[in-house]
Formats: structure tokens, sequence, C-alpha cells
């Protein structure tokens, strides 16, 4: 009796899978379309939350009145220009909001998952190139997808230089234009991050390495155009090489620096598929495979003639970056977070729309996999909406109930130190101008730099010309202040002021908590 109920779930499964393969593969161009829309509809639903500190240094430089100057406050930041000039662009046009400086992300994102789409429908079919593409959308580190950096746009050249350089080795088609695309991939990608070159160099050469032993013979028209991609880095390596002096000279003399790469690092590869993918694709693929007709294997055989190699080790190359940037990194810099390999999440879902599209049963699991990924993708949106009907609904607080606080509800006039160079930009940036006068954050880099996490001091420090929230040095402070309030948001690395005024003899009194946020009184030794 439990085998017929199983048998009958399996082929209610199979039939749900191959009937939605079917439409997908009859309405290809209406289904990704709507996944394409979903996926950069909820980028800009997410981008209107309120920008970070890395996110209002784009806004600052890319808001600088010439591009000259935009220039010279690069180094300090750490990226090349592309991603502030685009941005620059965006809000001349739509005004100095988060969406609009977070809009060439959006859009390089969502050109990165249609490169997803079109270069695994090209051997699979649009079953599987859908559910490549949303794989990308719904992996955690998507949410790069919406910020206001330039890890998304680095993604989406690299899209673009793959889709460019399957079509151009395709020898019956005319590479005029595949060829300018691989080119400006490349360009586009270095001139997006100090680590494009990698990013793009790697699948290409794997996939070129595996082209020329099966081949026999150079493509030469190819060299020539990532020749003329990679003369972007005389443009760019200037601007590394600032950054270098500026930050990352300190990074690797740090005994102490938080974000080391180490052998922990690889862990980044769960940041690249969506956590519960893996078990539902091995679950749906033995659920299914008990119902595949006998004839399967022979007339896959027949469309599916095979993958080809130089493609598959495109893919592999692209998804072993994350040990590629560790080792990189270790040796370069120092220094690893796992967005510096974010395009090994294209090479996942190019990887796992290639493979799962070999048969029947397993185009099946894909578009059965579409359509959880697609519910995973909307889930967001559907979660809000019922939150906001909910509180409409709801009867209101009573006028007792227990409120939090925010900085602008402090009284007094006392100045407000914020502990974290992180935390003061955002709250200088979006407070009301009686708050700003009262917000300072204290900086001494001679002590900052035994810190763990020096680089967000280093940064605010470095950019003080380009920037309009300025810093004030400790000593000369402290000095001036006998008493002033000091605001904690409870992150030890960033944080060093509390411990060292404490060890100065200075008196720390809570006045208020909210989680791990704490506001201090703070009182001069002998007051």
């Amino acid at each position: 009796m439990v085998k017929s109920w199983w048998l009958r779930a399996a082929k209610a499964l199979f039939a749900l899978g191959s009937w939605t393969a079917a439409g997908i593969a009859r309405h290809e161009a209406l289904w990704v379309s709507a996944a394409a829309a979903a996926c950069a509809f909820m980028q800009v639903c997410v981008s209107r939350r309120p920008l970070w500190f890395d996110e209002l240094f784009t806004l600052y430089i890319s808001r600088l009145p010439d591009v000259d100057r935009l220039f010279r406050a690069l180094p300090a930041d750490g990226n090349p220009p592309l991603y502030y000039l685009l941005a620059r662009v965006s809000m001349a046009r739509f005004g100095q909001t988060a969406v609009s400086v977070r809009l060439p992300s959006v859009l390089a994102f969502a050109g990165a998952a249609l490169a997803v789409y079109y270069f695994v429908r090209r051997r699979r079919g649009p079953g599987s190139g859908l559910f490549a593409m949303l794989a990308l959308d719904c992996c955690n580190i998507a949410r790069y997808g919406s910020e206001a950096r330039p890890y998304a746009l680095l993604l989406g050249f690299v899209g673009l230089t793959l889709v460019s350089w399957q079509t151009a080795v395709e020898d019956k088609r005319p590479r005029r234009w595949p060829l300018m695309g691989v080119a400006v991939g490349i360009a586009g990608a270095i001139a997006s991050h100090h680590y494009g070159s990698i990013h793009v160099g790697i699948p290409l050469a794997c996939g070129e390495v595996v082209r020329l032993v099966k081949r026999r013979r150079l493509d030469i028209p190819m060299y020539c155009a990532g020749i003329a991609g990679l003369s972007m880095l005389f443009v760019t390596v200037p601007f590394a090489q600032a950054t270098h002096r500026v930050l990352l000279n300190y990074v690797k003399q740090s005994a102490s620096f938080w974000a080391k790469p180490t052998i922990s690092s690889m862990g980044s590869y769960g940041e690249m598929v969506c956590f519960w993918l893996p078990s539902a694709v091995l679950v749906l693929l033995i659920l299914t495979a008990v119902n595949t007709p006998a004839s399967d294997s022979g007339e896959t055989a027949n469309k599916n003639p095979g993958l080809p190699a130089h493609e598959v080790a495109a893919a592999i190359g692209l998804t072993l970056l994350v040990p590629v940037m560790i080792g990189l990194t270790w040796f370069a810099t120092g220094y690893y977070l796992e967005r510096y390999a974010i395009s090994a999440a294209m090479g996942i879902a190019i990887l796992a729309g290639l493979e799962i599209g070999g048969s029947s049963h397993s185009t099946a699991v894909a578009a059965l996999c579409s359509i959880l990924l697609g519910m995973w993708l909307i889930a967001p949106l559907a979660d809000a909406g019922a939150r906001t009907i909910e509180r409409r609904m709801a009867r209101p607080p009573s006028a007792n109930a227990a409120t939090g606080w925010t900085l602008s509800d402090v009284p007094g006039l006392e100045p407000i130190v914020v502990a974290s160079a992180v935390t003061y930009i955002p709250e200088w940036w979006y407070a009301p101008p009686q708050l700003r006068e009262r917000l300072h954050y204290l900086a001494d880099l001679t002590f900052a730099v035994r810190q763990p996490d020096f680089l967000p001091e280093l940064s605010l420090v470095t950019e003080q010309p380009y920037v309009p929230s300025k810093v004030d040095d400790y000593r000369q402070f402290v000095s001036t202040h006998d008493h002033f309030l000091l605001y904690s948001v409870g992150v030890p690395r960033l944080e060093w002021i509390s411990e060292r005024l404490r060890s100065e003899g200075w008196s720390l009194r809570i006045l208020r908590t909210r989680g791990s946020e704490t506001l201090y009184f703070a009182e001069a030794p002998g007051r």
C-alpha cells in the first residue's frame, strides 16, 4: 500500500514536471520575461532600504562636482571608476536616492541572470536555462544585486563575456559581434572591480585550454579580443596601486585583522547556492526517476549529443573562484570577503543547469525546481504584503506600550559620539539637521590600525576632503570635553573607544539599551 502511494506520488510529480517543462518550452519568452521581471522587481523593492557605510561612500563619491575629484577620491574606497560613473548618471536622471544609486547593480544583476539562462538554454533547452537563472537569483549572495557597490556589475560583465565567448567559438556563426562582446565584457569587468581580470580570466583560460587541446590550433581572433579587453588594465592599475598604498599595506602588515583568508573561508560556497536547493533536487530526482520512460535514454542521446567540454571547463573554472580568490588574497592583500568570489555563484548555477537537463526526468525536475525557486523569490513580497495588511487591520498599540528609541529622541545638547565608523556614516546621513550637529566620530589612526577592523576608520579619515560627514581627532576631543554621550551598537571589532576610555579613567554610565545597542553617559576622570 505504501509502495503504491509512493508510485502514484512519483507519477504525479513526473507528470507535473513534464507539463511545466512543456509549458516553458511553448511559452519561453513569457516565462523568462516573468522571471527576469520578478528578479528585477525584487531587487528594486529591496533597494529602498537605507544605504549603509560602503554604499554611502559610493553616493558621496559619485555626486562630486567634477570627474577629476571623483578619480582622486577612488583609491581610499578601493574600486575602479565604472560603477561611480554609472551611479553618477543614474542620480543625475533620477535624483540622489537609494534606488537610483543602486540602479546600476539592479540592472547588471538582471543581465547576469539572463546570461546564465542563455548560456544553459543553448545546450539544455529553456527549462534547464530557467532553472539555472532562478538558481542564481535565489542564492544568498544575490543580495549584492541591490547594493550600490560594483559586485553585481562585475557579475553582469562576466555573464556578457561568457555568452559572447560561447557564441564566438561556434565556427558556423559570424564572429565579429561575439568577439566584440568578449572584449567589452573583459574590459567592463576590469573597470568594475580590481579582481575583474581574475573573474573573466579564469573561466576563459580553462575553456580555451580545452579548446586548444581539442582543436590543436590557435584561435588568434579570440586572443586578440581578450587582449583588447585586457587593455583596460592600463586605466585601472594606477587606481589599484594607489588603493594598495592607501589601504591594503596596513592590512598586509596587521597581525590581528579580522578578514584574513584562511581555509575556513571555503565556507563562502554556502553563500553561492540557495541552501535547500541541493536537497530538493536530489529528492525530486529520486522520486521522478521511478517514472522515467524506458525509451528516455535513447531519445536523450539523439536530442542532447553531449556538452561541449570547453564550456563545462569554463563553468568549472568559474566555480573554483573561491579557492582561487582565497589563495590570491592570502598572497597579495591579506583581505578576503565572500563577495570577492561572487562569480562562483554564476558558475554553480550554470553547472547545475547543464547537469540537470540531460534526460526527460531531470528536465521535469528542473521545471519543478524552477517553480519552487520562483515561489522562494517572491515569498518576501508576499510576507511584506501580509505584514502591511496586518499592521493596518491590527488594533493600534496602547499609549503605555513600550516603544523603542532613536538618537533623535535623546534629549539635551551634549555631543553624541558614535563608537563605530560603520554606524556613524548612515546615522549622520539620515539624521535631521539638529541631530547632525550633535553627532561625532573620534578618530585616532595610530591606535585604530592595531584593532581587528580598522579599514572603515581609515577610509573615513582618508576620504575627509570628499565626504560631508566629518570626524574629530580623539585626543583633541577628549581634552576639550569632560562629558558626552557615547552610542554603541555592540560590535567589538569596530568599537575600540569604550575600552580605551575606561582604560584612561573615564566612567561610562548606561542610560538606555535596545538589544545590542547602548547609550552611555561618559564622564572624564575626577569630574
